[in-house]
């Protein structure tokens, strides 16, 4: 009976032990998740950090000329449709890009522009404009997405577009001269709209 006892006991400590080398090694392997988790971080999977987004601000007035990143902006005119059904307007932007480097690149108006309302609210490209505008706009007129700013050249018309409710006429468009690296984003042209700025979609535009 003292014999069984003994032996009771060494089985005992023996499953113990196990036990604890065990849960040791499952708390070891737990915290070795946890710290490469940790390690992984949203900046690590972009190429620009969401810090360095529009940190240089170049602000011109609209008609004027902006030189950032080898590339020459101009927005020429604002222009604006009058209702769609009846609550809002589409809004397009007239602008000469101007390339100084020797490898074409193609832009869009959904990553390289926005529109900035007062209450700092970001309203960007809306598909629905841009299927009016080749439906409406004379040829040649308009150019949708994504349109190509040659080689040591320039391109020059009318992109867009963006919806804006009724009564909305003062705001800021802004434009990322990306090149051919769209997340390059570190600068930004701003030029300020107000509704003298505006000028509304003419028949001899449309088709």
């Amino acid at each position: 009976m003292k014999k069984f006892q003994i032996t009771a006991f060494i089985l005992t400590a023996v499953l113990a032990a196990s036990s604890a080398v065990s849960c040791g090694n499952k708390k070891k392997s737990t915290s070795t998740s946890d710290v490469i988790d940790d390690s992984i971080s949203f900046s690590d999977t972009v190429s620009t950090p969401e810090g360095a987004v529009g940190e240089k601000e170049i602000k011109v007035n609209i008609d004027e000329e902006a030189n950032e990143n080898d590339t020459v902006f101009k927005l020429n005119s604002v222009i604006i449709t009058e209702l769609q059904d009846d609550k809002d307007r589409f809004v397009y932007c007239d602008v000469t890009i101007r390339n100084s480097t020797d490898s074409s690149y193609t832009l869009s108006t959904l990553n390289n522009f926005y529109l900035e309302l007062p209450d700092g609210e970001k309203v960007y490209s809306n598909i629905r404009t841009q299927m009016y505008a080749l439906n409406n706009f004379a040829d040649g007129l308009y150019s949708s997405d994504p349109f190509e700013i040659p080689a040591n050249g320039e391109f020059s018309g009318i992109i867009g577009g963006f919806i804006l409710a009724d009564g909305q006429n003062e705001f800021t468009v802004g434009f990322f001269p990306t090149k051919a690296s769209p997340n390059d984003k570190a600068s930004v042209i701003t030029i300020d709209v107000t509704a003298n700025d505006i000028k509304t979609v003419t028949s001899d535009m449309l088709k």
